[in-house]
């Protein structure tokens, strides 16, 4: 491949890395996920509302937002975490006596000096594939009581009303890996540019 040739080629790999950059910098609709965050403690009776996705390259699973927390601030992996097992079997978990049990939640505790008693996680299923994306998981119903079959409806319903969003986000995962290979490529191409 000539010196002109290389340059072209450069030039198109650098127009659809910045597209799929400037794709993966939106974020949807973290607004409206958010508020489902801030309401859905009042609605349910619980601490806390985490809204996951799980992550495609590396198999993990982070939170996109959540009560009291960052972006990304809390990752688990997929074994070894309520959320990485209601995603992995597609079916919601109620989980009590948390704090009896060794798991991710041990870790999270320490990280963000938040302790985990009860929890409920339900999954949530792409629209377009039978994927399950990410996970909503509520934590320590108030009262130390027992999460219900009531809040099941509830976060199932949210988890169905919220699952295009949630696959966005899952699928702009692979965009990044995408724009990551192609920023590859553009730096291997600029070296035989500056060797000819």
């Amino acid at each position: 491949m000539d010196k002109i040739a290389l340059e072209q080629r450069l030039a198109e790999l650098k127009t659809k890395q910045s597209m799929i950059d400037n794709a993966w910098k939106k974020t949807g609709n973290r607004e409206l996920l958010q508020f489902f965050v801030e309401i859905l403690p009042k609605t349910i009776n619980a601490e806390r509302v985490s809204i996951f996705i799980h992550d495609p390259v590396d198999s993990h699973i982070w939170v996109h937002c959540g009560t009291n927390v960052e972006e990304r601030q809390i990752k688990v992996p997929q074994s070894g975490s309520v959320v990485g097992r209601t995603i992995a079997n597609g079916k919601p978990i109620f989980e009590n006596n948390m704090q009896q049990q060794m798991g991710a939640h041990d870790n999270v505790a320490i990280k963000t000096g938040y302790v985990t008693y009860n929890t409920l996680c339900v999954p949530v299923r792409g629209v377009t594939t039978d994927k399950i994306t990410g996970a909503i998981q509520a934590i320590n119903k108030v009262g130390m009581n027992e999460f219900t079959e009531g809040d099941l409806t509830i976060l199932e319903k949210l988890a169905f009303h919220i699952q295009m969003h949630i696959e966005n986000i899952y699928l702009r995962q692979e965009m990044a890996k995408i724009s990551s290979q192609m920023s590859d490529a553009i730096t291997q191409l600029e070296r035989k540019l500056k060797s000819l």
